[in-house]
């Protein structure tokens, strides 16, 4: 016998129900709200947790010295090459400064193969130099009489003694890399290009979101942190060096900076309790690749909140309150829900949620399903997007107390897909700063999305290491 309808307000949005239905919204609902006393403590864990870092190795969040002192002026001129190796992309650059805080960009994007991801350190290298040959080809470079200089980028944690010397602390997201270990990258870079006579020279080594603050400080020069909030997530911020105690960069006066690469991401994994993690996320975590580790990331990154949100259609499914309880093959396979598909449905504004309809039944291969069906898949989506972005505003804040940011304007750059492409995501973020901050807060703090921002950083660090102002 069939239940009883009643509405219910999730996220604002009425729906019609069973009562089963409804007590697993509302009890999802508990599990993903974020309150302002939540997003105050999660900074505050944070905060102190990145005291840590500054002063141990080894912390659970690192605070990875970038060895980077020198602040872009926005005058800087010349021509240089950015190599980016994310998680799932390679993109190489040739960027020429101006001045003036303008710049311009040649560049080509290249595929991340699955073989890629699980090779040797040196056949991973191999065939980023075969990419850079291709595009010296395409960009008229491949003959010239001095050597160009390149800065490496990175999306993953470095650790790193100098701008030209660093080794990978760990692969992470789903690499699987091997022979890299206490090996410094830059030389076995060098030696890649070496073995093919092409005329680069490895100057710099920068993890992502370093190179993204030095690319938005080229433009705006007050920019204190940047952001990354793709496929996995991280941040970088300008620190005073006498903060720094674990490591001696002898600065020339207290008020001399440098670059941390917090590496936030990491936050959690050595008390979970700091977070409030849901049951769902504690499944995605123990059957993920890496259970344990990047505890922070699989709650706010791309390549987590897809299968959060496939965990959380399963328990339905398993209680039989969705889709009448049917499977599928692709809901059955770990990561087939993919985050892309969350966005389609947020953007969903159609009376009989269509696009939701396609998502579920044209990519996931159910049979027909139901309004209500579509509904709670839409707010299921909403709930741990929402959450994503409330945490990272959470994150961002704590940051911005280390270093007083609110007592003047501070500048953010922010990029990534999830940030840039996700439904709400920005105004959910701004929100979840307002509730820590307080009304009229968002007039001192300026958000700018950063392109390109990877493969310009890169170009900075290499102009920087070679005419020794890093």
């Amino acid at each position: 016998m069939s239940e009883k309808k009643e509405k219910v307000s999730v996220l604002s949005t009425p729906i019609q129900g069973t009562k089963e239905q409804v007590h697993l919204l509302e009890e999802l609902k508990s599990q993903f709200t974020i309150t302002t006393d939540m997003l105050k403590q999660v900074a505050t864990e944070l905060r102190t947790r990145m005291d840590e870092g500054l002063t141990t190795t080894g912390a659970c969040v690192p605070m990875l010295p970038s060895w980077i002192t020198h602040h872009p002026t926005g005058q800087e001129t010349g021509e240089y090459l950015g190599l980016e190796l994310t998680g799932s992309v390679i993109r190489i650059y040739l960027v020429t400064f101006q001045g003036r805080g303008r710049v311009s960009t040649r560049q080509q994007k290249y595929t991340l193969s699955e073989a890629m991801k699980t090779s040797n350190i040196n056949d991973l290298l191999d065939r980023l130099a075969e990419m850079v040959d291709q595009f010296l080809s395409f960009v008229g470079k491949s003959d010239v009489a001095v050597p160009l200089s390149l800065g490496f980028v990175l999306s993953f944690p470095l650790n790193q003694s100098s701008i030209s010397k660093a080794s990978v602390a760990q692969w992470t997201k789903d690499f699987d890399i091997s022979g890299y270990k206490n090996k410094n990258i830059v030389e076995l870079l060098q030696a890649a290009f070496h073995r093919r006579d092409i005329p680069v020279r490895v100057v710099a080594i920068l993890n992502s979101a370093t190179a993204s603050l030095l690319a938005n400080g080229y433009r705006s020069l007050d920019t204190l942190l940047s952001c990354t909030v793709s496929n996995g997530t991280n941040a970088a911020y300008w620190e005073k060096q006498t903060e720094v105690r674990k490591v001696s960069l002898k600065p020339s006066s207290d008020d001399q900076e440098t670059i941390i690469n917090t590496e936030w991401g990491s936050f959690g994994d050595n008390d979970r309790r700091v977070l409030p993690l849901s049951m769902y996320d504690n499944r995605v975590n123990r059957q993920s690749h890496n259970p344990g580790v990047h505890t922070f990331e699989k709650m706010v990154s791309g390549q987590y909140l897809g299968e959060l949100v496939r965990t959380i259609l399963l328990e339905f499914m398993d209680r039989r309150v969705l889709f009448d309880g049917q499977y599928t093959r692709e809901l059955n396979t770990p990561y087939g829900f993919d985050t892309s598909y969350m966005g389609h449905i947020g953007m969903d504004q159609s009376d009989d949620l269509a696009d939701t309809g396609h998502v579920l039944e044209d990519i996931m291969g159910l049979s027909p399903t139901s309004l209500d069906d579509r509904r709670i898949v839409k707010m299921i989506c909403e709930l741990v997007g929402q959450r994503a972005a409330r945490l990272t505003g959470a994150a961002l804040s704590a940051i911005m107390d280390k270093r007083n940011a609110m007592a003047d304007v501070v500048t953010i750059s922010v990029e990534g897909i999830i940030y840039e492409h996700f439904p709400n995501f920005p105004r959910r973020l701004n929100e979840a700063l307002r509730r820590i901050y307080g009304d009229g807060c968002l007039d001192r703090i300026n958000i700018m999305v950063t392109k390109d921002g990877n493969g310009i950083g890169g170009a900075l660090g290499a102009m920087f290491a070679t005419t020794g102002t890093v």
